[in-house]
């Protein structure tokens, strides 16, 4: 095997013991079982991808040699963790990409990777340091300074996201995931400067929920309801059972409540009409699985007409 091993160093006090079986108190009082568990754990990790590995403890850390049969052990590990990471197996593909990190701690590919996996777990704070790391030693990638936008957004620091994805528009003005986030947090004071960055977006991001959904409560926000309706149809059309289509429906209900409540005389309007009549299909459509959320909206709007 003449390949160039793949290795890494982890110190024992920054390893994770949540992940091991054994509760983390056994293990801090037991330091010849915690070097055990910890080898062996790395050990399996390695011990599924092709190739030889070597695992040991010394020193306060743990020390990883891995020999693959054929190709570059970087771009192996990588593009493992990476197809880990689509399939949504973010369990797996954590200590891949951590020990990627540990031995390429520069490596904006894993930098950002490995941020971005971080942020969707809602561990927000490594997430916010590692994309911030990125954009330091990467001041020109557009999706890091996106990725960062996310992460500070989730951490409650609107105003620092903000910046962070004007940044990303700075360096591409294309990027329409930055421009409906920076949109997103614009349109909670001015939607109508809002309103120029959802358009931006929606034009790339068709058949995005989240896109749609913000867009369509910005342009309700500035009493443009035909249009938002659609939006907001539309983004339930693409996935009726996702979270995201039931803040569509919640919007369009609240939008047929105020038509409700302006109408004449209590007349029928038509608009308010045919959203029910829409609900309806979508009730027959979609049968008992989405039974629960259409009789949600009807018991809603049926509530607002007493």
């Amino acid at each position: 095997m003449n390949q160039q091993p793949f290795t890494f160093s982890l110190r024992l006090e920054d390893f994770d013991l949540g992940r091991l079986p054994i509760s983390a108190e056994a293990l801090r009082a037991d330091a010849d079982l915690m070097a055990q568990a910890v080898s062996q754990y790395y050990t399996e990790i390695f011990r599924g991808l092709r190739g030889t590995a070597n695992v040991a403890i010394a020193d306060g850390a743990v020390h990883v040699s891995w020999y693959p049969q054929t190709g570059e052990p970087r771009k192996l590990l990588l593009d493992h963790a990476l197809s880990l990471l689509r399939r949504g197996n973010y369990r797996q593909a954590d200590p891949i990409l951590q020990s990627l990190l540990a031995r390429f701690p520069d490596d904006p590919e894993v930098l950002y990777n490995y941020g971005m996996m971080l942020s969707d777990q809602c561990q927000v704070e490594p997430a916010v340091r590692l994309l911030q790391h990125l954009v330091e030693i990467a001041p020109e990638h557009s999706h890091g300074w996106t990725a960062l936008g996310v992460a500070l957004s989730r951490a409650g620091q609107g105003p620092e996201a903000l910046r962070a994805f004007q940044r990303a528009l700075e360096i591409d003005p294309a990027n329409a995931y930055s421009a409906r986030n920076a949109a997103a947090i614009i349109a909670e004071t001015n939607p109508a400067e809002a309103l120029s960055l959802f358009e931006k977006a929606v034009a790339v991001l068709k058949d995005d929920q989240q896109t749609l959904l913000g867009y369509g409560t910005c342009l309700l926000s500035l009493g443009r309801k035909n249009e938002a309706d659609q939006a907001l149809n539309r983004c339930i059309e693409i996935n009726p059972l996702s979270d995201t289509a039931e803040q569509a429906r919640v919007a369009r209900t609240k939008m047929a409540h105020a038509s409700m409540r302006s109408a004449v005389g209590g007349g029928l309007r038509p608009d308010v009409v045919m959203y029910c009549l829409d609900a309806l299909k979508l009730f027959e459509e979609g049968g008992r699985t989405k039974a629960g959320a259409v009789t949600m909206e009807i018991a809603l709007l049926a509530a607002c007409r007493t």
